[in-house]
């Protein structure tokens, strides 16, 4: 199986990006209003948004962040791994312990990326199945609080990710973003504190690389808990990016466009993972990239298909951001060559803190 899981050539969707006729339900929410207040310093790109983003830049610079969209939720499984996957999810409850430990047996090279993200397989489908050994029916309660759906369903999931590849460590639950305070520094600002529920350090340079925010427990997300978080998640990434920069200010404006922070935000049982990144002075670009569902009972294990592509997605967007963290770091100013000194903005507080939903404008503009 040595060959069957790795970061494949991106498969773009095929997508419609002239009109959205059905909402994908629990998606993060980003409401008319809000759009056109962030146009001037953020363009948010997501499948509902892509025709509003048209009429706010340049057509040249839309043709580019088309192309990044049309990326989203690619294949980055091999297709001889998903059909692993596949005979994995097919076999009876009684068996499929064994079933899940012989398919993601790695003969070689036990520390390869091969390895690793078999070892990642392996061990959250174990504790996904070990959920049902008493249980019948084969259900979990769906009825819990937020934390209680971070600690039994979403926490093995990421832990056995971060067993896989440790060059990552976490911070869980209400854990303040220190990037925010950094960026006051370096900006004379006054941004509030924010926390988070999963803060992602990057260990080779201490970096807050990724945020999640759930936004309530699981079926019972609300419109007003979604908008504040997703506020909360930009704001963050926003500052994380500034960090980043912060002992760079004079590599190119270029090479600066590639660096990217994550946020995953859970609304219901839906992940969705987006990256910002700074695309041009005082503007920044926020892009979905991928999407899965978390399963609530023994026969929705197929979801753990798409689970196993976003981690993918990660994992190769964490391993391009290191090659261009290491560019960056080692980067000798240019003359007359744009630096991203004279790139970088901290929005206002107020920017991303005081738009409060409107309920008529709620449905008009959805991340999906």
């Amino acid at each position: 199986m040595s060959e069957d899981f790795s970061i494949s050539t991106p498969c773009p969707v095929v997508q419609q990006t002239q009109q959205v006729l059905i909402n994908t339900p629990n998606k993060p929410v980003v409401t008319k209003v809000m759009c056109d207040k962030y146009s001037p310093y953020l363009v948010c790109v997501f499948s509902a948004t892509i025709n509003h983003v048209n009429e706010t830049i340049d057509e040249g610079t839309y043709r580019e962040i088309e192309k990044l969209f049309l990326m989203k939720n690619r294949l980055a499984l091999q297709e001889s791994f998903v059909k692993k996957l596949e005979s994995i999810f097919e076999t009876d409850y009684a068996k499929i312990e064994s079933k899940i430990i012989n398919e993601t047996i790695v003969e070689g090279d036990n520390q390869s990326e091969v390895a690793r993200f078999n070892f990642f397989v392996r061990y959250a489908l174990l504790d996904f199945t070990a959920n049902f050994k008493y249980r019948l029916p084969r259900v979990l309660d769906r009825d819990m609080s937020e934390r209680t759906f971070i600690v039994e369903c979403l926490s093995p999931i990421f832990r056995a990710f971060r067993n896989a590849f440790p060059d990552i460590k976490y911070d869980w639950i209400e854990k303040n973003v220190t990037s925010i305070r950094e960026a006051n520094n370096m900006f004379a600002d006054d941004i509030s504190p924010r926390k988070t529920d999963l803060l992602v350090v990057r260990l080779s340079d201490g970096m807050e690389i990724l945020n999640t925010e759930v936004s309530g427990p699981p079926f019972k997300a609300t419109i007003s808990h979604t908008v504040g978080d997703v506020k909360k998640l930009l704001m963050m990434s926003i500052c994380s990016l500034c960090r980043i920069f912060g002992n760079n200010l004079d590599c190119s404006a270029k090479d600066a466009k590639g660096i990217k922070t994550y946020n995953i935000q859970v609304v219901g049982d839906r992940l969705t993972l987006f990256s910002v990144s700074i695309t041009d002075q005082k503007k920044y670009l926020a892009v979905e990239l991928a999407s899965c569902m978390i399963p609530f009972s023994f026969d929705s294990i197929s979801y753990y298909t798409k689970i196993f592509n976003f981690f993918a997605i990660i994992q190769a967007e964490f391993k391009e951001q290191e090659k261009l963290r290491k560019k960056i770091y080692s980067s000798i100013p240019i003359e007359n060559t744009e630096r991203i000194r004279d790139w970088l903005y901290l929005p206002e507080d107020s920017f991303l803190y005081d738009l409060k939903p409107i309920p008529e404008d709620i449905d008009e503009i959805l991340m999906i």
